[in-house]
């Protein structure tokens, strides 16, 4: 009971708090004059400047020993299980809804609403194994996996060039890189890239609510197992395969909570900016950010019963 009750500390009802907030003031200003392409110009700053001042920022914090192989793996091992899982759900859609999945799924939130919820469940020493997973895992997973998605159903083929282009000049991964190189910035550049890093989770999220529609757009079959799939099913999986990878209980614990994070905000600007089913896109990123409420700390609480 424990687990259950932590989920109610304040820090994460204000960050849920806030989340939500922002939503609704992107679905509110959907009724505003807003310019043309509003939601894209978000998602461009959002790509080109936010993100990299994150990777500059998170990844020389990262530490490697024995115990993060798992946490590495695992995102790594279920992209080809969800890859198959979407072919199999989109067999009878049209291919942008398969692209928007394909996108959406794989990839979590497990940065800016993984670490507060895995700090407050889990505690701070958590935080390093959540750092791994999210960059050697999520964040190189949509550079390399993103990009071939994007060039693959844009373009109606699968051109190995271009992809490598479009991985080479993505910002993100270009900066993910430099930081691998170079280490942690100067103390000095710090707090800027602090203020540039903050501005990713109110644009990203302002975005994503301005894009949510509420109607028919939606295939609300498909939106459930998509649900189902990315907040239960995965995690499950993951479970499985850190048990059998004999997983130390504190890495476990956090690759599987990360593994069932709701779909990545940046994943789905992404496809919202390349026409991807942007309504389910949007829907999906939304709504599962509000179920992962509950799913999250059920999954914690099952797993400290079963350990």
């Amino acid at each position: 009971m424990n687990t259950i009750r932590i989920i109610f500390r304040g820090v994460v009802l204000e960050q849920f708090a806030f989340i939500i907030a922002l939503l609704l003031i992107g679905i509110a200003l959907q009724k505003a004059p807003a310019p043309v392409d509003f939601a894209k110009s978000l998602n461009f700053f959002v790509i080109y400047v936010s993100l990299p001042a994150t990777v500059l920022l998170q990844v020389p914090k990262i530490h490697f020993d024995a115990s993060a192989l798992g946490v590495i793996l695992i995102p790594w091992l279920l992209l080809p299980i969800v890859v198959a899982l979407v072919f199999a759900m989109t067999r009878n859609h049209p291919p942008h809804v398969r692209a928007a999945l394909l996108l959406v799924m794989p990839l979590g939130n497990t940065s800016f609403v993984g670490i507060p919820i895995i700090h407050t469940l889990l505690g701070e020493e958590a935080i390093g194994y959540v750092l791994m997973y999210d960059q050697f895992g999520t964040f190189l997973i949509l550079s390399l996996y993103g990009a071939a998605v994007i060039t693959r159903y844009e373009s109606g083929v699968f051109h190995k060039r271009l992809i490598m282009k479009k991985l080479l000049l993505f910002p993100p991964f270009i900066f993910l890189i430099f930081a691998l190189l170079f280490g942690e910035m100067p103390s000095s550049a710090q707090p800027y890239l602090q203020t540039l890093a903050s501005t990713l989770v109110p644009l990203a999220l302002i975005s994503v609510g301005y894009s949510m529609k509420f109607g028919g757009e939606v295939d609300y079959g498909l939106f459930t197992q998509s649900l189902i799939l990315k907040l239960i099913i995965m995690p499950l999986i993951a479970f499985g395969m850190l048990i059998a990878m004999g997983t130390e209980p504190l890495a476990l614990k956090t690759a599987v909570l990360e593994s069932g994070m709701p779909s990545m905000i940046t994943a789905g600007a992404l496809a919202i900016a390349a026409g991807f089913a942007p309504a389910l896109s949007a829907a999906l990123v939304g709504y599962g950010l509000i179920i992962s409420l509950v799913t999250l700390p059920l999954v914690a609480f099952l797993m400290e019963k079963f350990l």
